[in-house]
C-alpha cells in the first residue's frame, strides 16, 4: 500500500513540502509506503484543449504527464498540497489538475475510483478554503474517495514557519493517519 504526496509549490523545501512530509510521515507510521512528488521537478505543459485524449486515451503533448499519471494510478492514496496564490492553487498545481484530470476523464475515471485522497493548503493569511476546494473538486471529479479529516491547512509565509502552526501540523498528521487507515480498509475489503 502506497500514498503519494504531490507538492504544487515552486519553492523547494518550502512550507508546502514541509507539511506534506509531516502528513506522509504520519501515514508511514501507520504502516504504508509513502513517496513525494514535486510537480516543479517535472516538465508539465498547460492543457491546450485539443480533446484528442478523448479519442486516443493519450495526451498529445510530449512532456511528463503520462509519467505523473502512472505514479498516481499505481498509488493507493494521494495527498495534494499547494500554497495559496491569490486565493487559489499555484499555476503548477492547476496545470497538474487540468492535465491529469482530463486524462482520467478520457480514460473513464476508472484509474482513480478506488483511491483515497486528501488535500493540504498553506497560506500567509487567507485563501486556504478556496485552495483546498480546488483540489477537492479535482479528487471528486476523478472519483477518488475523500474521508473525513481529508483536508488540512496551515498559516505560514517564510520557509519553515509552517512548523510554528502546531494546529496545522497536527491536522496534516491526522489526515495522513486517516488516509493510511482508509487505504488499508479499502485494500482489505472484498471486491465486487
Amino acid at each position: 500500500m502506497r500514498i503519494i504526496g504531490v507538492s504544487g509549490s515552486p519553492r523547494v523545501g518550502g512550507n508546502t513540502d514541509t507539511i506534506l512530509k509531516e502528513a506522509l510521515m504520519a501515514a508511514e507510521e501507520e504502516g504504508v509506503e509513502v513517496g513525494l512528488i514535486r510537480i516543479c521537478d517535472y516538465r508539465l505543459e498547460p492543457c491546450n484543449a485539443c480533446s484528442d485524449c478523448f479519442n486516443t486515451k493519450k495526451c498529445v503533448i510530449g512532456d511528463d504527464c503520462e509519467k505523473l499519471y502512472r505514479e498516481l494510478a499505481n498509488a493507493d492514496g494521494v495527498i495534494l498540497g499547494s500554497p495559496s496564490y491569490f486565493q487559489g492553487v499555484t499555476a503548477q498545481m492547476k496545470i497538474f489538475i487540468d492535465r491529469i484530470g482530463f486524462l482520467a476523464l478520457a480514460r473513464g475515471r476508472k484509474d482513480f475510483a478506488d483511491k483515497v485522497g486528501g488535500v493540504i493548503a498553506v497560506a500567509r493569511r487567507s485563501g486556504v478554503a478556496s485552495t483546498c476546494n480546488q483540489m477537492l473538486t479535482f479528487m471528486t471529479a476523478v472519483r477518488m474517495t475523500v474521508p473525513g479529516g481529508g483536508r488540512a491547512f496551515a498559516i505560514a509565509r517564510e520557509k519553515g514557519e509552517v512548523m510554528k502552526d502546531r494546529e496545522g501540523v497536527e491536522s496534516a498528521r491526522y489526515m495522513g493517519k486517516m488516509l493510511a487507515r482508509a487505504v488499508r480498509a479499502i485494500n482489505n475489503s472484498p471486491k465486487d
